[in-house]
């Protein structure tokens, strides 16, 4: 009997959650050996593993994305002839030929709709809309976002299947290393790191006050944000700008951002909502003692093994970082357990996780 045959949508020339999901899931699912994997992608040299097939599909971005989805992707797999069609990322093309899986990574164009543009949310919304209805099965890595799905789209209810993804386990950094790569990139320690889109929904704006906070109260931390400008960041670019002891570095390659993790003294996310948390997530996994946001997937990614801000405000912040800083066994100790917590989240068992709902997709073909 041949092997399931699965196409994959995989856009991965941006940094963020998505990408990072895509690359590290076509690895997992390709050491299964249980699939043909044929990934239609605008990088194709990021999938090239044994087993996989990839097929280049370039795109200027922004809103070349359109066109991206909605005419090659479409065009390119009628060709393939593949059993199942898995789109990476909240939207399905059409027409289709075969049954289909969307992941829906979060839906915080619903929950926390002040956070994007208007454009942004109307395409997020029709797009995933008409995924949820036509895809066979339905992904998402948190019970969270399974509670929201079934929330605005409870026609897909019975199709979701829940995938935590996995986490990679922190690589290990020679102190002389770390040292040398804070000097090149102007970082002083001790400091607080945040690392994500600058976008209203993250909260940056309360991690610069938070750590503000801090050195009005006689302690020296400093605070550095890791990645680019997103959705309506002026109220964090504000607050950056006003801070002379906050280093912004909108882009980082993987040796410097492990680098700059080994180094944090803390890490904080007041994210207002994450459909996982891969930033939060790779924090855990260095051991980085972690402050986050008491909602949405946060909570359940952590468990323990993170403190939980009881209020979204610069003053909640400032509390749970002094409190820390003040104990450094508690520290300690949460360091620990993040990294004990995180090696629970495997991408062995994502991609098995995924090969359940290949098979159960396979067995039920929706409707287009």
């Amino acid at each position: 009997m041949s092997a399931l045959h699965v196409a994959i949508a995989a856009l991965s020339g941006t940094t963020g959650g998505p990408a990072t999901y895509a690359r590290r899931l076509v690895e997992a699912l390709a050491a299964t050996g249980e699939l043909r994997l044929s990934v239609l992608t605008d990088r194709p040299e990021h999938f090239a593993h044994a087993g996989v097939e990839p097929v280049a599909l370039p795109t200027r971005g922004g809103l070349d994305r359109l066109r991206w989805q909605y005419w090659a992707l479409p065009r390119a797999l009628r060709s393939l002839g593949a059993d199942v069609f898995h789109d990476t990322k909240n939207a399905l093309p059409w027409p289709l030929t075969c049954p289909a899986v969307v992941t829906v990574h979060d839906l915080a164009y619903h929950t926390v709709p002040e956070t994007f543009s208007f454009g942004a949310r109307l395409f997020l919304r029709r797009a995933t809309h008409d995924a949820a209805r036509r895809a066979a099965a339905v992904i998402v890595p948190s019970e969270a976002t399974a509670t929201d799905v079934r929330r605005f789209h409870p026609g897909c209810a019975a199709r979701l299947h829940v995938v935590p993804h996995g986490i990679d386990a922190a690589a290990t950094v020679d102190a002389a290393v770390v040292a040398e790569t804070l000097r090149r990139l102007g970082v002083q320690q001790p400091y607080v790191l945040h690392v994500g889109t600058v976008q209203a929904r993250k909260n940056v704006d309360l991690v610069v006050a938070g750590v503000r906070g801090l050195r009005a109260r006689g302690l020296a931390h400093r605070c550095v944000v890791v990645g680019r400008r997103g959705w309506l960041a002026e109220r964090a670019v504000a607050e950056i700008g006003r801070d002379d002891a906050t280093r912004w570095l909108p882009q980082v390659d993987d040796d410097e951002l492990g680098a700059l993790y080994a180094g944090a003294a803390a890490f904080v996310s007041p994210s207002a909502y994450e459909g996982f948390g891969f930033a939060v997530a790779d924090a855990l996994a260095a051991g980085v003692p972690t402050v986050i946001a008491d909602r949405s997937s946060l909570p359940e990614l952590c468990g323990d093994a993170a403190v939980r801000l009881p209020a979204l405000t610069a003053a909640a912040v400032t509390d749970a970082l002094s409190e820390l800083f003040r104990h450094p066994e508690r520290a300690a100790e949460l360091g620990r357990r993040g990294q004990t917590r995180a090696a629970g989240f495997t991408w062995r068992d994502a991609a098995n996780g995924h090969v359940r709902a290949y098979l159960a997709a396979r067995g039920g073909h929706a409707a287009d």
